[in-house]
């Protein structure tokens, strides 16, 4: 009988593990793969994206309406660094986005593992739980292989369905759907957008800066600005995965999701119109084709002129007609692209959707359902924007469990 099982060895069952065994509790982990944490050496491409310095409740999300403040005020920026610092990890601020200063996602954890090392947590590897139950006011855990685990209390911190090799297949979902809870529809976000717009694959591997919107059944969902990343089937780049949500839900939902990139946001309609004619008395002689060189980069022009159904690019500029000014005008301020969907959780940073946070207790990361269960990270109906948030969440929620698992709530 061990007093608490957490199960998954990621970022928020690294943090209760160590809360609670500070705290002098018994704590014994199972991971299902070979190694605990694989799944902190992807994040912030390879350079760990621990915490954003602008840390609120606008930057998480969830099917309901949720107190992010709950768990943030509990455990926010400075308590997360606090944290890191104290095991070593010397904090990089880039704008608001923090990395160790290392910029090695393998220091986070490494020093994670001396940590649970060092207070003797239990790390029970290779080893999947697929049955969890209560059998008189006692936590049975059965592992695929047949073993049963009994716990006093149990921490289910296994993750969202995102990096299914990374053992995220969404079986925790089913571990507490059984034991009452309720689960919402999960999907894919801060991933690739699929788009069927020939110009993306005529501009891949080129970046554009662009503010960027995304549409869901004709409605504005959400608006980024930033580099943008066009690839052979689609766009990527990081207002891409800020608006993937969007898309991703529109997706689920069936519904029609457009992209809208916007190549000149500081300038105005008006502006460009003119802008375009200064362009062409200054150069009557250049061709079309020659006209936006020095102002858009060259891969991305034919596309515009295609766009803009603009014919016979070998014309010289002093040849465009009005209203062929008008469509380039109307392509650069508004490039449009249909979005087919995503890539899907394969290529996934997080999930959205997960456990009903009206079952948690978010004071305490406590089941609603039955007693000594909590519940931590992303297998929770909370996703974040890109930039942090999804890993300060986990911290956040593993370091709440971590400390009501070893008290006493009675």
């Amino acid at each position: 009988m061990r007093e608490v099982m957490i199960i998954g060895g990621g970022a928020s069952g690294l943090v209760a593990a160590i809360v609670a065994a500070r705290r002098g509790t018994q704590v014994c982990i199972v991971e299902r793969l070979s190694r605990v944490g694989k799944k902190i050496l992807t994040t912030g491409n390879g350079r760990c994206n621990m915490t954003n310095t602008r840390m609120s409740a606008k930057q998480f999300h969830s099917y309901d309406q949720v107190d992010f403040d709950v768990v943030l005020n509990q455990f926010g920026y400075e308590d997360c660094k606090a944290f890191f610092m104290e095991l070593g990890i010397m904090p990089l601020v880039e704008g608001s986005k923090v990395y160790p200063l290392s910029e090695q996602a393998t220091t986070v954890l490494d020093v994670l593992r001396m940590e649970i090392e060092r207070l003797g947590v239990e790390v029970l590897t290779d080893t999947k739980i697929i049955a969890l139950k209560k059998k008189a006011g006692v936590w049975e855990l059965r592992s695929e292989t047949g073993e049963v685990y009994q716990a006093q209390k149990v921490i289910v911190a296994t993750g969202g369905m995102t990096n299914t090799s990374l053992g995220c297949d969404g079986l925790g979902y089913e571990l507490l759907k059984k034991v009452g809870h309720t689960l919402k529809t999960p999907y894919p976000i801060l991933v690739h957008l699929l788009s069927s717009s020939p110009y993306c694959k005529m501009m891949k591997g080129t970046k554009i800066k662009a503010n960027v919107k995304a549409f869901a059944n004709g409605k504005l969902g959400r608006e980024e600005y930033g580099e943008v990343l066009f690839t052979e089937d689609g766009l990527s780049g990081p207002p891409i995965f800020q608006i993937s949500r969007v898309a991703s839900l529109a997706a689920l939902k069936k519904q029609s999701c457009e992209v809208i990139l916007d190549l000149f946001p500081e300038i105005s309609e008006d502006e460009m119109t003119s802008l375009i004619y200064e362009r062409i008395t200054a150069h009557p002689e250049r061709t079309i084709e020659q006209l936006f060189i020095g102002m858009l980069h060259k891969r991305v022009i034919i596309p515009v002129l295609k766009a803009a159904q603009i014919e016979s690019i070998h014309r010289t500029v002093e040849q465009l007609e009005y209203d062929e000014v008008m469509r380039l005008v109307g392509i650069l301020k508004s490039f449009k692209f249909e979005v087919q969907g995503t890539r899907g959780y394969k290529f996934a940073q997080v999930t959205a959707g997960g456990i009903t946070v009206g079952e948690i207790d978010l004071h305490t990361m406590a089941s609603l359902k039955t007693k000594n269960l909590y519940i931590t990270g992303e297998v929770m109906d909370v996703d974040g924007d890109c930039g942090g948030y999804n890993l300060q969440w986990a911290w956040a929620t593993g370091y709440i469990a971590g400390q009501s698992v070893s008290r006493n709530e009675e």
